[in-house]
């Protein structure tokens, strides 16, 4: 008997029980089981299976290959990037996908990787202002991933939207803006960790994220650092006295800018 002779809602519930590469190796073998493997988001809704954690083979290369295949159903609600080999580009290529559903992401990458995401979704999003500003349609995760970056910090630069303002500055902005169409329209909760926990540099790109989030959300959001596999859960004083520090934080908050070589965003002005 072939897994085909089944009805079909017995084989999404069969194959919800297999691995990564089961699933995608079964994909593979069948027209109408790829199909069904790609096209159902309860074989995906399930932050641990799409991602493994520390699995080396999840590269940018693998995210441009399988993740468009997988369905943008409003099913898909949890993304789990724990220690994977990624850089700006795929994770721009997995919100892509995802980001119109996603109500959760958790992240766990080195400092350098999170300050450079944060470094292209600030020109992504100040492309999406500005555009929006104008009247004209908003690019995608996935134009920016794929398009020469360098000539949207270029327009971005000589637009009449930015002024004198650097890119450091306009990330402030993103607090008092808000978009027609965020692109993250169900985003509730965020969670990172880097391998410089409470550095300077961690601290800088977990703010600048956080004002990002909240402007590609539409809402604001707190990035949270607990509960991700691999780093240690707070004790409930050093918790308690996170929190009270977010609530007493407004939008309004403003950070010292610090030079490229120092890991922090540069100014619009060095991306010509």
């Amino acid at each position: 008997m072939s897994l085909l002779d089944f009805p079909e809602d017995v084989v999404i519930r069969l194959i919800c029980h297999l691995g990564l590469k089961d699933l995608l190796a079964l994909g593979d073998s069948n027209s109408k089981l790829r199909e069904i493997v790609y096209k159902s988001p309860e074989v995906w809704n399930n932050g641990d299976l799409l991602f493994p954690i520390a699995d080396k083979s999840i590269t940018d290369k693998f995210i441009q290959r399988i993740i468009p295949r997988i369905t943008r159903h409003y099913g898909i609600m949890e993304l789990k990037m724990i220690d994977l080999p990624l850089t700006w580009s795929g994770y721009l290529m997995i919100f892509d996908q995802f980001a119109h559903s996603v109500n959760r992401i958790e992240i766990k990458t080195t400092v350098d990787e999170l300050i450079k995401l944060v470094h292209h979704l600030s020109i992504f999003a100040g492309n999406l202002a500005m555009l929006q500003q104008n009247n004209q349609i908003p690019i995608t995760f996935r134009q920016y991933a794929f398009d020469d970056e360098d000539e949207y910090s270029a327009a971005l630069a000589d637009s009449n939207y930015l002024g004198q303002r650097t890119l450091h500055n306009l990330n402030d902005q993103f607090a008092y803006m808000k978009l027609d169409d965020p692109p993250f329209e169900r985003l509730n909760d965020f969670r990172v960790v880097t391998n410089a926990k409470n550095s300077p540099d961690e601290s800088m790109a977990m703010r600048q994220l956080e004002l990002l989030a909240s402007f590609l959300s539409g809402r604001p959001i707190s990035i949270n650092k607990q509960n991700i596999p691999g780093s240690p859960m707070p004790s409930a004083r050093s918790s308690n006295k996170r929190t009270r520090e977010h609530d007493q934080q407004t939008t309004s908050k403003h950070s010292r800018h610090y030079s490229p070589q120092q890991h922090h965003l540069p100014s619009y002005s060095s991306f010509a």
